[in-house]
């Protein structure tokens, strides 16, 4: 009788886990995906809040730290190739926003961002899960072109 119980109880958690995480009309994390394509601009990076302690003139590679694990591995690949290619770039493994800059619809795009693929890329603002080198550059070139510009109007 009691391992019925237990049955019962899993299956309810797994339903409501469903229901709340999986791609249905309802979850949090369906709201505001990524692949919308309204939020995410031409390389695929979407706006996040604003990143405690971060220089936005940088890129930012996050992922665990001194690992073997595959994504990782990545991670470091990436930061060696933006170095290599002079783009300001700093390696971490955490990431904390400000919650004075967060309004509901970009809160909506933290998770479909931070629970995706690594590394997780940061460039002025923007965020894309386990981008390519490629498109790492083409955002950062276009991203610097844009605050050159921005800064040179009267």
């Amino acid at each position: 009788m009691r391992a019925a119980w237990l049955l019962l109880l899993l299956c309810i958690a797994g339903g409501v886990y469903h229901y709340k995480y999986a791609d249905h009309p309802n979850s949090v994390t369906s709201v505001g995906n990524v692949d919308d394509g309204s939020a995410a601009d031409e390389h695929g990076f979407v706006q996040l809040p604003e990143v405690i302690g971060f220089d936005t003139s940088r890129v930012m590679v996050v992922a665990a730290e001194n690992c073997p694990h595959a994504d990782a591995q990545r991670a470091d690949h990436l930061a060696e190739a933006l170095r290599d290619r002079g783009i300001p770039v700093s390696r971490t493994h955490e990431v904390r926003f400000n919650p004075a800059h967060i309004d509901m619809a970009v809160a909506q795009r933290i998770p479909s961002v931070m629970e995706g693929a690594l590394p997780i890329v940061f460039i002025h603002g923007r965020a894309k899960g386990n981008p390519s080198l490629d498109e790492v550059v083409a955002e950062y070139q276009d991203a610097s072109a844009d605050a050159s510009a921005d800064s040179s109007d009267p």
